[in-house]
Formats: C-alpha cells, sequence, structure tokens
C-alpha cells in the first residue's frame, strides 16, 4: 500500500520538463534555445509582416475597399500563415517536437506551458491541427483573394473558414476543460494569458464571420430569386 502511494511521487521527481500534467511523458525534451520573449516576439514580427503584406495586396485590390474588408483581408492573411506555417509545422514534426531546435519548435514549446497536447502527440491534436493547417490555411487564402478580387466565391469560402476554424476551437478548447484542465500550467500568465485569450479570437471572429457570410449568402439568394421569378412572369 505503501509503495502504491510513493511511487507517483518518485516518478514526478524525475520528471525533467516544465509542462502539466507534471508526469506527462516528454523523454526527448530539451529546452528552448530562445526565451519567452524572443518566442513571443518572433511571432509577433511575424504576424506584422503578414499585416504588412496584406495591407500591400489591399492597395492593389480590383475595386475600393470598405474597411471591414481590409480587416478581413488582414485577418485571414494572418490565420492562412499561422495555419499553414506554424500548424502545418506542428502536424508535420509532432512526434518529435519536445526536441527541436528550431525557433518554430521553441513557439510550440513555449504555448505548450497551456496544453502539454502539443508535445505529447495527442491524436486529437494531432488530427485537427492537420485538418486546419490543410483546409482552413486554403481556404483563408481563397477567402483574400476572393475579396481583392471581388469575386463571388468570397463569402462561401469566408463561411467554410470560419465555421472550420471556430468548429476547431471548440472543440479543442472544450476537451481541455472536460478533462479539468490537466495539460494546462495553472499559472494565470498560461491559463489565461495563452490558452484563454490567444484562442479567443478564433471563437469571436469567426462566429461574427459566419453570421457576415450567411447574411449576403442570403441577400444574394434573394436577389437571384427574384430575378428569376421576374423572368417567369414575363
Amino acid at each position: 500500500m505503501t509503495a502504491a502511494v510513493e511511487q507517483p511521487v518518485e516518478a514526478i521527481k524525475d520528471v525533467l520538463h516544465p509542462y502539466y500534467p507534471r508526469d506527462a511523458h516528454l523523454p526527448h525534451y530539451v529546452p528552448s534555445q530562445f526565451s519567452m520573449n524572443e518566442s513571443l516576439g518572433t511571432l509577433g514580427s511575424a504576424i506584422l509582416v503578414l499585416a504588412v503584406v496584406s495591407v500591400i495586396l489591399i492597395s492593389k485590390a480590383r475595386t475600393p475597399l470598405s474597411g471591414k474588408d481590409k480587416f478581413i483581408v488582414i485577418w485571414m492573411m494572418v490565420c492562412a500563415g499561422i495555419h499553414i506555417v506554424l500548424e502545418g509545422y506542428f502536424s508535420f514534426n509532432h512526434d518529435s517536437l519536445a526536441g527541436k531546435q528550431t525557433v518554430l519548435a521553441d513557439l510550440w514549446r513555449e504555448y505548450a506551458h497551456s496544453d502539454s497536447r502539443y508535445l505529447t502527440s495527442d491524436p486529437f491534436t494531432v488530427i485537427m491541427e492537420g485538418i486546419t493547417a490543410v483546409f482552413d490555411g486554403s481556404f483563408a487564402v481563397i477567402t483574400a483573394y476572393g475579396i481583392l478580387a471581388d469575386s463571388p466565391i468570397r463569402y462561401p469560402a469566408q463561411l467554410i473558414t470560419s465555421l472550420a476554424q471556430l468548429y476547431g476551437d471548440v472543440l479543442y478548447m472544450a476537451t481541455n476543460y472536460m478533462e479539468g484542465y490537466r495539460y494546462t500550467n495553472p499559472h494565470p500568465m498560461y491559463f489565461y494569458g495563452y490558452f484563454v485569450l490567444m484562442n479567443l479570437p478564433w471563437i469571436i471572429i469567426p462566429a461574427y464571420l459566419i453570421i457576415d457570410s450567411v447574411k449576403n449568402i442570403y441577400r444574394g439568394m434573394l436577389i437571384s430569386q427574384r430575378a428569376t421569378s421576374t423572368k417567369k412572369i414575363n
């Protein structure tokens, strides 16, 4: 009986990583070469570059864009970069991510303080991120193109992208909640700063864009239906 109680304690003492749960099995873990500030600064710089590229593309749009459409282009381009590059990198390297010495691996090791499933090849996380990288990333690019080119593909692509983002993020956060946030460091910075705040935009903004897409698709279908009815009468 005593041995059964002491065994987990001894196992935790042997843990050589900072993640939760403390007994997570990460035998290939090595510390990051960049500090937290350097990792977050790298991510922020990449997002800034994507935003600047988006602004350049907006200046070359086929028709003048409203403030809302400009924001959506920037949002979709930033999403595309994050989905395809960052999440795509995770999808291809999930089984060795904890031990890699690259900038992208360091970014994931930093974020993993809020969710260690990114370092343990958790099946749900790997599948979810793989789908996000391929489909969400592609449709985000198509959405941005649709707005810039004034193409009717814009709203269907916007609806698909936003619905996939919202669905994936809710599932991702809900599965951690259902397991008592056991994968998340309880420190407020990691729980509220990383897990909550970093994921919240992919709930709020896609929800708004889904409503926007449905309204515009409905309006377009209504106009088409009325035009067809008018032709039949004439």
